[in-house]
């Protein structure tokens, strides 16, 4: 009897798959990892390569770049993988993983995934160093030794080096990549030029403006006329980046990470500001302390009030809306003069146009520039000459101190002197070549500064009125206060601005330009060193709030 038709009464029916899509996900833990090698290349080959062999088609790639396994869905693209797979109308058939420590390295929890995957969502695993996959019962347990093993492996790891990483903290050195704003040098460093068997973190030209943008912080200034102020400096930062730096303790020198718990170690590197500033500054941005911040009384629309001065009695000019809608200026003395329009109407033109037109007028010109560069590099010299002699008695000190330093490691090394007595002074030594070597730097950043402080006056020089129409409220007050020091005259019969009281530098530039009106009124003040331009014009860009 042929016993295989008894098959007919048989549930069994054997499951055949036409489905050959797969999906790809690659992934190494750190960033050298992905710069120095090419494991993620190495990992798609293999991938593919199998694909291939077993006439699979690759139809999507997740991961390609470095993400850490410490959590699933801390990481982006594991997370877009996960995500895609469950909302998929088109699911895969597997996902290919190179080796499984890949996918994950939380155990339980990757477990729980394989599961879901496997049996509720239909898509398989499949490791393609191995060839193990969940499509039987045996392989999804062999998966998950493997997924075990992985974690096993993490935990083995962060018990061999955290103890070392803790300590490595606590002597006040930095893990990682340093923010932006110093150079990183150390054992570990990757970068050409920068390994050293001792870890010294040093503050780079991007840090000295770094450390300028702090001061004006503290000084309340605004993250977008920091930006500014940082662009005209030949650096480029983001609204972003800015805001976050505020709230890093890197950058005054303290050590917060999570393997030292609640405790915080004083690091090992110059600040760009002090613990004290910095929490000043974190109280502002959290409302902790109004310190540094003001209303402002000045409403949007009249800049100039207060600043205004009336040229018949001599008064300052208030302000008022009326009808909620237009803006004047009014002179506090009663019945002197008429109220006058803050913007422009069909009527007449707006004392602030009025002064935005002036301020074009008073403008350096494309034509006289090389003329007043030559006057502002003549300032620029002689402010430098006590620098410059400051710069060559530190050179002469630090040239005595290292003659005598090494002077007294050879009497040292031929036994002519104490061990004791060597390291004392040696110590002296080494403190005073330090401190002097650091006033170096800063005469050299203070000598490069106005050099590019020339840059930036004329910059400013050349736009005074497109910065005054752009900024805001407190940044026209500030500009204003730089060109009219005293005040701004109007003849409020004509509804003409008057330039008696022109900052010294815009009056300057009259006597450059030939400018007959200034000439006239204010009589040229002849400069033969600069020193006096110096003294009486305080056009530094952070001045203007820019």
């Amino acid at each position: 009897m042929d016993l295989k038709r008894f098959n007919q009464f048989s549930n069994y029916k054997e499951e055949v798959t036409t489905k050959n899509e797969v999906w790809i996900y690659t992934r190494v833990s750190s960033k050298q990892q992905f710069d120095n090698n090419e494991s993620v290349a190495h990992q798609d080959n293999e991938a593919r390569k199998l694909a291939t062999e077993r006439d699979y088609r690759v139809t999507k790639t997740f991961g390609g770049t470095y993400e850490s396994a410490k959590g699933d869905f801390s990481r982006k693209e594991f997370s877009r993988l996960i995500d895609e797979v469950r909302k998929s109308r088109n699911k895969p058939y597997a996902i290919l993983i190179f080796k499984m420590s890949r996918f994950s390295r939380t155990g339980g929890s990757a477990v729980g995934l394989v599961d879901e995957l496997v049996k509720k969502l239909g898509v398989h695993l499949i490791e393609v160093r191995t060839g193990k996959d969940t499509t039987t019962p045996r392989g999804e347990i062999d998966i998950n030794t493997a997924l075990l093993h992985a974690q096993q492996e993490q935990i083995e790891r962060m018990e061999f080096t955290l103890p070392g990483m803790v300590r490595f903290l606590k002597k006040g050195n930095w893990l990682g990549v340093v923010p932006r704003g110093y150079d990183h040098y150390g054992s570990k460093v990757k970068r050409k030029g920068y390994l050293s068997e001792k870890q010294e973190i040093i503050i780079n030209e991007e840090g000295r403006n770094l450390k300028m943008a702090w001061r004006m912080k503290l000084d309340g200034e605004n993250d977008h006329v920091i930006i500014e102020a940082l662009r005209l400096r030949g650096m480029n930062v983001s609204k972003g980046f800015i805001s976050e730096m505020w709230r890093k303790p890197f950058y005054c020198g303290i050590i917060v990470n999570a393997l030292l718990k609640d405790e915080v170690v004083k690091g090992n590197w110059e600040p760009l500001v002090s613990p004290k500033d910095f929490l000043t500054i974190n109280d502002k941005l959290n409302n902790k302390s109004n310190v540094g911040y003001q209303q402002s009384k000045f409403p949007e629309n009249r800049p100039l009030q207060t600043h205004l001065v009336c040229g018949q009695c001599g008064g300052k000019f208030t302000g008022y809306k009326a009808k909620k809608k237009y803006d004047y200026y009014k002179c506090q003395c009663k019945g002197c003069c008429k109220d006058m329009n803050a913007t422009t109407t069909k009527n007449a033109k707006g004392l602030n146009d009025l002064f935005q037109g002036l301020l074009e007028n008073i403008e350096l010109k494309d034509k006289y520039v090389a003329a007043f560069k030559a006057q502002l590099q003549l300032t620029i010299s002689n402010a430098n000459k006590g620098v410059t002699e400051k710069e060559t008695i530190l050179k002469k000190e630090l040239g005595e101190n290292t003659k005598k330093l090494k002077s007294m490691e050879r009497r040292y090394a031929i036994g002519e002197l104490e061990k004791c007595l060597f390291e004392e002074y040696r110590a002296e030594f080494e403190e005073n070549i330090s401190k002097i070597n650091t006033e170096l730097d800063k005469i050299g950043i203070q000598i490069s500064n106005l050099d590019l402080e020339m840059n930036n006056c004329v910059d400013v020089l050349k736009n005074v009125s497109k910065i005054w129409k752009s900024g805001g409220i407190h940044e026209k007050i500030k500009l204003q206060n730089v060109v009219f020091p005293t005040g701004i005259v109007i003849d409020p019969k004509k509804r003409q601005y008057r330039t008696d009281n022109l900052n010294l530098v815009f009056r300057e530039m009259s006597t450059i330009t030939g400018d007959k009106e200034h000439k006239t009124k204010n009589p040229p003040v002849k400069i033969t060193d600069g020193s006096a331009l110096v003294a009486g014009a305080r056009l530094e860009l952070t001045t203007f709030g820019l």
